[in-house]
C-alpha cells in the first residue's frame, strides 16, 4: 500500500475537526485503501459457488442453503464459497469419514470432565428445572401465549449455569442476563463484522452496540465470578490445613480449580466460553424439540408414557435418563428434520492433505463438510417426521449403541463427526432430556390457534436459528408422577 504521510492526510481533512475525529477518519480511509489493495481472493483450483445475480460473498451470507445445494448439484467434487472471513472449501459429504481424524486438520477440544460427571449433576439439573419452570411458566391451568425462544433460553441459561457455576451464581439475575446476552451479542457482532472489510473489523467491534455490551459483560462477569472463585479456594485451603478432604463440588468451576492444580486460570473467560458453547446449541435443540411437540401431539403423549414408566420405576440418575430411548430417538429425528446447520466439521488445514479423488487441500486453507440429513437411502421417506426412526434402528441386532442422539455419522452431523465431534454433546443431551421430562409432564403445548404452524427460522450462511418472535401456548397439567426431588 502506498504510504500516506501525516502532511498529505492533513491536506484532505477539513480544518477545525477534533483530533479524535481526525483519527477515526484516518482509520476508515486507510482501512478502505488497504481492503481494496488486499481484497480477499478465491483459492486457486476450486470452483467458486454463487447463485445467479449475487456476488459470491452475499450469496453465501444471505442465501447459504440455496448456494450450498446448487453447488452440490453442479460440482462433483470440492468447491469453495466466499464467507465473511474469506474463502472456505466445501467437501461433499462422502469425504466426512475420510478426513474425520486427520491430524493435519486442526480443531479445539473441551468439556471432558463434565461428561465424566453426569451422575453428579443430574440431581442439580432436576432441582434447577423445578425452580426455573415455576419462575418461567408458573402454574396457570389456562392457555397462555409465550415467545418460545425467550422461555427456553431462560431455562437453558439457568440449567447450564447451575452446572457450570453452582446454585448461588445460577440465580444471580445479572449473571443470567450475561449468560443470555453474551452469546446473542457475540453472534450479532460477528455477523456485522463479517459484513465489513477485514481491516475495519477491529474498528467496527469497538463501535457497534454489541461490542460494548460484550465488553461490559466480561467486566461484570469478573465481578460475579472472581469472588466465588476466592470463596471456593479458601474453603479448599481451610480443609487441607485442617487435614480434611476438600469439599466435593459438582460444578465446572470446582472441576477447573481441581484440574488446574495451582496453575493460573482465567475463570470468568472460561465460564463465558462454556456458556456461549452450551446455551446457543442447547437452546436451539430444545426449542426445536418443543416446536415438534406442538406439531405432533401424538408423539408428546408417547413421550409422556415413556417418562412415567422409566422415571417412575427408576427415579433420577444418569442411567435412568439413558433409558429414555424414544425421547433419544425423538431428539435425533428432530435435529435431522430441522438441522441447525447444513455444513459441519470446520477445520484449518495445517499441512497439505490429498483426498481420495486426488484433490489437494492447500496448507492454510479452511474447510467444512456438507451435511446430508435427507439421504433417502439412509432415511426412507426423509421428509416425514418419524419420532421412532432411530429407536427401531437401535432394536436391530448389534445396533443398540449405533444410533443414539449423541452418536455421530456422516449422515447425521448435528454434533459434528470424528475425533473432534462436539465434546459437550453428552452433557447437552442429558440436559435436554431432563428439561423435556418436566416440560412434557407438567405442561401441555400447542401452536397459537390464530397463527397456526411452525414459525419460520432465522438463517445465516447455512445455519438455522429458531424464530426470535415465534409464539406457542402452554398450560399447566397434573403430572402423573412426582418429578421434583424430595
Amino acid at each position: 500500500m502506498p504510504f500516506v504521510s501525516d502532511l498529505q492526510f492533513a491536506s484532505i481533512v477539513p480544518d477545525g475537526l477534533p483530533l479524535s475525529l481526525v483519527g477515526i477518519v484516518a482509520t476508515v480511509v486507510i482501512g478502505i485503501i488497504y481492503s481494496v489493495l488486499t481484497k480477499e481472493r478465491p483459492l486457486a483450483g476450486f470452483p467458486l459457488a454463487a447463485i445467479e445475480g449475487q456476488s459470491p460473498k452475499k450469496s453465501w451470507l444471505f442465501h447459504g442453503p440455496q448456494t450450498l445445494n446448487e453447488a452440490l448439484a453442479k460440482y462433483s467434487g470440492p468447491f469453495q464459497v466466499m464467507t465473511g472471513t474469506g474463502p472456505k472449501i466445501v467437501l461433499p459429504n462422502r469425504f466426512a469419514d475420510e478426513i474425520r481424524n486427520n491430524p493435519s486438520l486442526n480443531f479445539q477440544k473441551a468439556f471432558l470432565k463434565l461428561t465424566q460427571s453426569l451422575n453428579l449433576v443430574t440431581d442439580d439439573l432436576v432441582d434447577e428445572t423445578t425452580a426455573a419452570l415455576r419462575d418461567i411458566y408458573g402454574s396457570s391451568p389456562e392457555w397462555t401465549t409465550t415467545t418460545l425462544k425467550d422461555g427456553v433460553t431462560d431455562l437453558v441459561a439457568r440449567l447450564s449455569s447451575r452446572v457450570f457455576l453452582g446454585q448461588d451464581v445460577c440465580r444471580n439475575e445479572r449473571w443470567l442476563q450475561i449468560a443470555k446476552s453474551y452469546t446473542v451479542d457475540s453472534f450479532i457482532a460477528s455477523y456485522i463484522m463479517r459484513m465489513a472489510p477485514s481491516p475495519l473489523r477491529f474498528f467496527v467491534y469497538w463501535f457497534v452496540p454489541q461490542g460494548r455490551s460484550i465488553r461490559k459483560a466480561v467486566r461484570d462477569a469478573r465481578q460475579i465470578i472472581d469472588p466465588e472463585v476466592t470463596k471456593r479456594i479458601a474453603a479448599v485451603d481451610a480443609a487441607r490445613a485442617a487435614g480434611l478432604k476438600p469439599p466435593k463440588t459438582a460444578d465446572s468451576l470446582g472441576w477447573m480449580y481441581e484440574v488446574a492444580r495451582g496453575r493460573q486460570v482465567d475463570y470468568p473467560a472460561s465460564q463465558l466460553s462454556l456458556t456461549m458453547a452450551a446455551i446457543h446449541t442447547t437452546t436451539e435443540t430444545t426449542g426445536q424439540a418443543m416446536l415438534d411437540i406442538c406439531e405432533h401431539p401424538d408423539v408428546a403423549q408417547q413421550l409422556r408414557e415413556e417418562i412415567v414408566q422409566v422415571i417412575g420405576e427408576h427415579g433420577w440418575s444418569k442411567n435412568s435418563v439413558t433409558k429414555l430411548k424414544l425421547m433419544d430417538s425423538f431428539l435425533k429425528e428432530s435435529s435431522r428434520v430441522h438441522p441447525l446447520n447444513l455444513s459441519s466439521m470446520n477445520r484449518y488445514v495445517e499441512q497439505p492433505v490429498e483426498l481420495s479423488d486426488g484433490t489437494v487441500l492447500p496448507k492454510g486453507s479452511r474447510i467444512m463438510v456438507a451435511a446430508n440429513f435427507a439421504d433417502p437411502v439412509t432415511y426412507p421417506s426423509p421428509a416425514t417426521f418419524d419420532a421412532a426412526r432411530f429407536l427401531r434402528k437401535r432394536q436391530e441386532p448389534g445396533q443398540e449403541h449405533a444410533h443414539q442422539f449423541v452418536t455421530t455419522t456422516p449422515e447425521h452431523m448435528h454434533f459434528g463427526h470424528g475425533e473432534h465431534a462436539c465434546p459437550g454433546r453428552f452433557f447437552a443431551a442429558h440436559l435436554d432430556k431432563v428439561a423435556l421430562c418436566h416440560l412434557l409432564l407438567k405442561y401441555e403445548w400447542r401452536f397459537v390457534p390464530s397463527e397456526g404452524g411452525f414459525p419460520a427460522p432465522d438463517t445465516f450462511e447455512t445455519g438455522f436459528s429458531g424464530s426470535r418472535t415465534g409464539q406457542v401456548q402452554f398450560r399447566r397439567r397434573q403430572e402423573e408422577i412426582v418429578l421434583d426431588l424430595e
